[in-house]
């Protein structure tokens, strides 16, 4: 690509001129005029493809001069006014920026005019079907790797890559480059560059990446001896490990390579207990610390391993889960099964931790939703309980709490706090009330009637029925006896 800049300010045009020649660092001409004198001799010698003037510069010998060799033309104004905006659009200008200018846009200006910016590259059919058959049949000629550099690229989402190398052919990054897609990822190989430049190139090629598609990638290139193209990529590839471990935006050198450590797939009986304990105490601090070692520094286990061992761990969410019937839920049950496959086939293992600690969040917030929703039905089913076997003297907080399932303690507060009364009150009054009926009904004697009504002791019997009525069973009994004879009358 061949630059004309036309702009009165030296210094602003130095800075533009840097910046275009570091995003295309090997094939972009700049030059620059400042005096309009030297114009038609720089156009005539450069021919340029693209002119950026400063439109208070034009004047109509300019302006035959751009139509006689019509190239594409970006506009520069320090004035924003209507007159330099038509003049702009008289032009046809494919942009025009008012000082000082965003160099971003200015970038992507450049980007969009889809000019030929270097030689043809070396991707025709041949030497394509020749990188295939150096790596797929192995072919032991060696590469020198002074002349020529290999290097895959690995984007954040398999299924852009086709878009990917499409995108990355049209960019023209390097003069001679032969490259090759995968299913996953693209191979390849350029020549004559230097390592230092290839790298800058590379960085620039991850960021510009993210911009055009919102996506990440990472590089793997080859920095070890001569090889073979299959030599070269099976080296690459392993570093590319990695991104499971260190996410993506990375360029990964075949020579940075690292130890795994092998991890026991499966949880141990204490580590079952710590989730157990931990899900039931919605301890978070415990989860978390035994989730995120596994993402510790300078520690990298092999990743099959730390796979299966969270599947290991959705195990016991799992039985959490159909503790409290939370498979029921169908949100629950669809993140769920979500979580297992991410965990099966997610690139990233942060991630992976993350979304896992999320879940058991939401497990242990529904776990304690339901416990709320379920205050109103432990209390009746104790109201239940006694109504049903009040009679049964070794019924008791203990005796029902443990036909529910839940503590004492637990269910006292809880009978307390719905029922407005104690527990051992409640049964009292259920008691007494039975045994006034049965004091009516029948001539039975006070410690039968004791006995019926869940007293083994006709003492406390009749202690527990004065609190309660102010009078003995047997006074209570001829009280309304006699109320009842003297209605007949």
């Amino acid at each position: 690509m061949r630059i004309l800049l036309i702009d009165r300010d030296i210094e602003e045009a130095r800075g533009i001129s840097w910046y275009i020649k570091n995003y295309f660092p090997s094939h972009v001409e700049v030059e620059h005029v400042q005096d309009t004198a030297q114009l038609q001799n720089s156009i005539e010698r450069l021919q340029p493809n693209v002119v950026v003037i400063e439109i208070e510069m034009l004047t109509p010998s300019i302006e035959k001069l751009l139509l006689r060799y019509q190239p594409h033309i970006i506009a520069l104004t320090a004035q924003p006014i209507f007159q330099h905006a038509a003049k702009a659009i008289q032009l046809q200008a494919a942009q025009l920026f008012v000082k000082p200018i965003p160099l971003e846009q200015l970038k992507s200006t450049l980007l969009a005019l889809n000019i030929d910016r270097a030689a043809p590259l070396a991707t025709t059919q041949t030497s394509d079907v020749q990188l295939y058959v150096d790596l797929y049949l192995k072919k032991p000629t060696l590469v020198d790797v002074s002349q020529k550099q290999f290097f895959i690229i690995e984007p954040s989402h398999f299924e852009s890559n086709l878009r990917l190398y499409e995108w990355f052919i049209e960019l023209h990054l390097f003069q001679e480059m032969t490259a090759l897609p995968l299913q996953n990822r693209i191979i390849c190989v350029v020549e004559n560059t230097l390592r230092t430049e290839l790298l800058k190139q590379l960085r620039l090629l991850i960021q510009e990446w993210h911009v055009v598609s919102g996506e990440y990638m990472n590089i793997a290139l080859y920095d070890g001896e001569n090889a073979t193209i299959r030599e070269m990529y099976d080296e690459v590839k392993k570093v590319l490990i990695q991104r499971f471990y260190k996410g993506y935006e990375h360029i990964f050198l075949s020579s940075e390579q690292f130890s795994i450590v092998r991890l026991d797939p499966l949880l141990t009986p204490e580590e079952q207990q710590l989730w157990i304990h931990s899900l039931e105490e919605k301890n978070t601090t415990a989860i978390k610390a035994f989730l995120y070692q596994l993402a510790k520094a300078n520690t990298f286990y092999h990743h099959d391993d730390v796979r299966i061992h969270l599947t290991s761990v959705l195990a016991q969410l799992r039985r959490y889960m159909m503790k409290y019937h939370l498979q029921q839920q169908a949100s629950i049950e669809a993140d769920y099964r979500q979580l297992f496959h991410l965990i099966l086939e997610g690139p990233i293992l942060y991630s992976i931790l993350q979304e896992m600690m999320l879940f058991t969040q939401t497990l242990m917030d529904a776990v304690e939703k339901s416990r709320e929703q379920l205050k109103v039905d432990y209390s009746e089913l104790a109201v239940e309980l006694i109504q049903r076997e009040f009679s049964d003297s070794t019924l008791n907080l203990h005796s029902v709490a443990s036909k529910l399932g839940i503590s004492a303690n637990y269910l006292s507060t809880l009978f307390s706090k719905k029922q407005g009364i104690p527990f051992k009150r409640y049964v009292q009054n259920v008691r007494i009330q039975a045994a006034c009926n049965t004091l009516l009904e029948t001539d039975l004697a006070i410690t039968e009637i004791a006995n019926l009504n869940g007293f083994e002791d006709v003492n406390y019997f009749i202690k527990v029925f004065k609190q309660h009525q102010n009078t003995t069973p047997y006074r209570y009994r001829a009280n309304i006896k006699e109320l009842m004879e003297n209605e007949r009358k």
